[in-house]
């Protein structure tokens, strides 16, 4: 299995978090199951291979639409694939998504919406010509051409929702919200309102899921010695190892340990 990013060009940054092209040479042998914990990010994608099925806290077992959106995930969450992959993806910043296209993020939090039913006859001939045959880079270059006529047809542009969640996530869910608000002289009760609209979730919560996807990532890239608990729990921003074990069993299902013992990544089936 291939996967690889691509960084979005200067104008769309402010929306675009990157872009995914991920793609088997042949067929799969056998089935595999990749899971994913929740990221921060919302996204859109296109499936030019094989239909795949997946499993969520909401949903048993659902067929992915060929051509989806998704919102704020708040648990793990399980992709079973066989025979061909071929999709490439957008993924958008925390806000961008709802700043892009103007939609009520709340409605797709643990949802894969097909993106004919939101978007219509636009996003079918643009998944038709992502379907042909290209390289990566060409693929990637039609969806960068489908945003940038997006953003000069609305003048889509940031506010504070957008700085609020970018700032969540640079800083890896360790924010004070309260400190924050007070700090941006704006209403809360308003805010929290913007921001459940922008981006599916309250801003606590989205802190929350910031830092449990941090710790996450450095699980699954062995960039955590086990040895080091109590210096990572307290860098990660817990309060302490109760604290940190509640909130990850919370959004993954398992215990840390069990987490670095069994966990199926997708970096743990790509080629070196």
């Amino acid at each position: 299995m291939h996967y690889q990013k691509f960084y979005p060009a200067s104008h769309l940054k402010p929306f675009v978090e990157c872009y995914f092209v991920w793609e088997s040479g042949a067929s799969l042998i056998q089935p595999v199951s990749v899971e994913s914990p929740p990221t921060g990010y919302g996204s859109m994608v296109f499936n030019y291979g094989d239909r795949y099925r997946l499993r969520t806290q909401k949903h048993e077992d659902l067929i992915a639409p060929a051509v989806f959106l998704s919102g704020q995930a708040t648990s793990n969450y399980q992709l079973h694939l066989q025979g061909h992959i071929g999709m490439i993806g957008i993924v958008f910043r925390a806000a961008g998504l709802s700043s892009l296209f103007g939609l009520p993020m709340y409605e797709f939090t643990d949802e894969r919406i097909d993106l004919t039913a939101v978007l219509g006859s636009e996003v079918r001939t643009l998944h038709e010509r992502l379907s042909e045959p290209n390289e990566p880079t060409g693929r990637v270059r039609l969806l960068e051409e489908y945003l940038s006529r997006r953003l000069s047809r609305t003048q889509a542009v940031i506010d504070r929702t957008d700085y609020v969640a970018d700032l969540i996530v640079e800083h890896r869910g360790n924010v004070n919200i309260n400190a924050l608000m007070d700090e941006l002289y704006v209403c809360r009760r308003q805010f929290e309102r913007k921001f459940l609209h922008k981006v599916g979730v309250s801003p606590k919560y989205y802190a929350r899921i910031r830092r449990v996807g941090f710790v996450c990532a450095q699980l699954a890239g062995n960039r955590w010695n086990v040895k080091d608990w109590h210096e990572f729990i307290y860098r990660a921003g817990y309060y302490d190892q109760s604290h940190f074990i509640r909130e990850f069993s919370a959004f993954t299902g398992r215990s840390p340990s069990q987490y670095v013992r069994n966990n199926a990544e997708l970096a743990h089936f790509l080629k070196s």
